[in-house]
């Protein structure tokens, strides 16, 4: 799904120009990317849509360009890794342009960061998205006189649908380096220059690295010693140590008092209060939606709304496909091939056309279309960022806060994405819960969506008992791991909230396009192969010799029938595979009530996918990747088999 980064040493080969889109977050860089490239990144009205730096090729005037989008960046001074990425690549690979993405509504804010990378001496354009959003809102801005001021071209954008793509270009090819008026006192700028003339030719942007230094800036240095060798940077930081202490005051507080006095000033006279405005519908609409009281029957109509999309439209949608494709081409089969090999490879249990073409096709994409649909239009509305707000008092007494709640709600979106957007949680005691808790018992977009299909079969009750039964364990495991794991501090809570907008229906559509492109990209051949391995160790009997082997626990201890070592299988390679094989045992009356929820309990907190296990060692080290997976496999075997027997009493089935 995420678009391929090139590497600096092609980048040198091909000769290619480099642009970097850089911003403060939710302020369009993902769309101007788009924009730019004629490529497709997911956009969506919440903050830190993009936790990873990636890159495409386009062409700009005459010449090829690579673009770069990169995650949030607040400034200079570092405060997060993600940050930490973005602040290293403009020093050790300067771009040949800076796109800084600014938010008309809150330009002030972005004022800050502007100075920081006119400082860098690199050639800029300031691409100033929602103005017309901004204007509604009483904020008027002058392009304008803010483009004379910085000496920098500025292309604004009346609202996210709007597409300069030709200004943008022509900006860049054009592009020149800036003017930072911002001077500090004597003192200040003679500590500057000492450290300015020491560090070598080889660190572009000398002064504003300088400046870095004397802000105690922690992880810097570590971008000297790569850029200019360990000693250098151990001398430099020494230097700046002692002109810290020569400074009456604190150098680095002086410096970011100047910066913000700079900062009012340029806004000062560049924005003008139209009038100020009364809430309006969308601003009450946000406020009830965080609301503890009235959050929650928002928060229940929309997953009604969806339950009822996916159960019923896509169950139709399914039936429809079922006559018209599958039942004609299992028929022809049937007719073409006598009982045998061939047809069971075709359209048997374990068919390629059965449980691979057509599970992916007929039983998975509907369910995913109007999932997707759905869910993206939450995420262009801006209700999830208000949603994560309802719900922070439950996460708290899982061990979560701050910055862990938004991952946490985003992993029913993509769990790979939400484990990678906790690289801004700074104590490891809180990534860990976050990231063990988004694998555990949070289903991703695909498989929420086929769990409730699978649900819907049998009713309300059973989707409000599988996902309570969830919701319970999700926030058990939170206490206990909170009680048991050593604390090591919490992140303070600060959520950016968005503004509500008004979805854009062509946006929303090709969202859920590029979505359910990239799904059949992935997933199809996945399923192919899926079915031609288990055709193959089901002919060979090693798949049989398997079900004797767990035999005592899938039907002893869990009740579930064998066929469940099928799903639990293709849970470990895709987990909509399992899925889509699961909703066809339903479809079949293989499994009873309880059954199915028993089983769509044991899926939710079985293995991770593959994509999600890499993305926990990558963020917490590969013993924990490995012991994750282990972990959650056994407790989900113990706590669906509790869950069976204790509905077999209540339930009587």
């Amino acid at each position: 799904m995420p678009r391929r980064e090139t590497g600096a040493k092609e980048q040198r080969q091909t000769g290619m120009k480099r642009v970097i889109i850089v911003g403060l977050p939710n302020t369009g860089k993902t769309h101007v990317f788009n924009m730019l490239t004629g490529g497709y990144g997911v956009v969506a009205n919440y903050p830190n849509t993009t936790v990873e730096i990636s890159t495409q090729g386009c062409a700009v005037g005459a010449e090829q360009w690579t673009v770069i989008d990169t995650p949030a960046i607040h400034s200079l001074y570092i405060h997060s890794e993600e940050e930490t990425a973005v602040r290293d690549l403009l020093f050790e690979k300067p771009p040949d342009v800076i796109v800084q993405c600014v938010d008309a509504a809150r330009l002030k804010q972005s004022l800050a960061l502007t100075v920081d990378l006119l400082g860098l001496e690199i050639p800029m354009v300031m691409c100033l998205n929602a103005v017309d959003e901004a204007w509604r809102s009483g904020t008027v801005v002058d392009a304008a006189g803010l483009s004379q001021s910085l000496d920098m071209a500025i292309i604004s954008i009346a609202d996210l649908d709007a597409r300069p793509r030709a200004a943008l270009r022509e900006a860049i090819c054009a592009a020149r380096v800036g003017r930072r008026r911002l001077s500090h006192g004597p003192d200040i700028e003679r500590s500057i220059e000492t450290l300015r003339s020491e560090i070598p030719p080889q660190v572009k942007s000398a002064r504003t690295a300088a400046m870095l230094l004397l802000s105690r800036d922690q992880t810097f240095p570590r971008v000297l010693e790569r850029m200019a060798g360990a000693d250098r940077a151990r001398s430099l930081t020494a230097l700046a140590e002692k002109e810290r202490l020569a400074f009456k005051g604190n150098i680095g507080r002086a410096m970011m008092s100047d910066l913000y006095a700079f900062v009012d000033t340029i806004s000062g006279r560049m924005l003008a209060q139209k009038h100020v405005p009364q809430r309006n519908v969308p601003e009450l609409f946000a406020a009830l939606s965080r609301h503890p009281v009235w959050g929650i029957p928002i928060l229940t109509f929309f997953l009604a709304l969806t339950y009822v999309l996916v159960v019923y439209g896509a169950g139709a949608v399914a039936d429809a496909l079922t006559a018209l494709i599958v039942d004609p081409v299992v028929n022809l089969v049937s007719r073409l091939f006598a009982d045998g090999l061939i047809k069971d490879f075709l359209v048997g249990h374990y068919g390629i056309l059965t449980l691979g073409l057509f599970n992916a096709f007929v039983t998975v994409l509907p369910v995913l279309g109007l999932y997707f649909l759905i869910f993206g239009f939450l995420e262009d509305i801006g209700y999830i960022p208000n949603m994560s707000i309802l719900a922070k008092k439950v996460l708290e007494k899982a061990g979560l806060s701050g910055k862990s709640i938004m991952p946490l709600i985003l992993g029913f979106g993509c769990k790979t994405m939400a484990t990678l957007m906790t690289r801004g949680i700074t104590s490891r005691k809180e990534k860990f819960i976050a990231i063990y808790l988004i694998a555990f018992a949070i289903p991703c977009a695909p498989q929420f969506a086929l769990d409730m299909a699978i649900l819907g079969r049998m009713g309300v009750r059973a989707f409000v008992i599988a996902f309570g039964m969830l919701a319970f364990f999700e926030i058990l495991v939170g206490i206990v791991l909170n009680r048991i794991i050593p604390d090591t501090g919490t992140s303070d809570f600060i959520q950016e909230l968005p503004p509500i907008r008004k979805p854009n229906i062509q946006a929303l559509a090709q969202k859920t396009y590029y979505r359910l492109f990239w799904f059949l990209k992935e997933a199809v051949p996945i399923f192919l192969i899926a079915s031609v391995v288990l055709f193959a160790v089901d002919a060979s009997g090693i798949l049989g010799l398997l079900k004797k082997a767990v035999r005592p626990i899938v039907i002893g201890w869990l009740g579930l029938p064998l066929d469940t070592v099928d799903v639990l299988i293709l849970t470990m390679v895709r987990q909509e595979a399992a899925a889509g094989l699961l909703l066809g045992m339903v479809n079949r009356g293989a499994l009873t009530y309880v059954q199915c929820i028993e089983v769509v309990i044991l899926t939710t907190m079985f293995t991770p996918c593959f994509a999600n296990i890499v993305a926990i060692g990558k963020e917490m080290g590969v013993k924990i990747g490995v012991l994750v997976p282990v972990v959650m496999n056994s407790s989900s075997i113990l706590f669906a088999g509790i869950i069976g027997k204790i509905l077999m009493v209540f339930l009587g089935e």
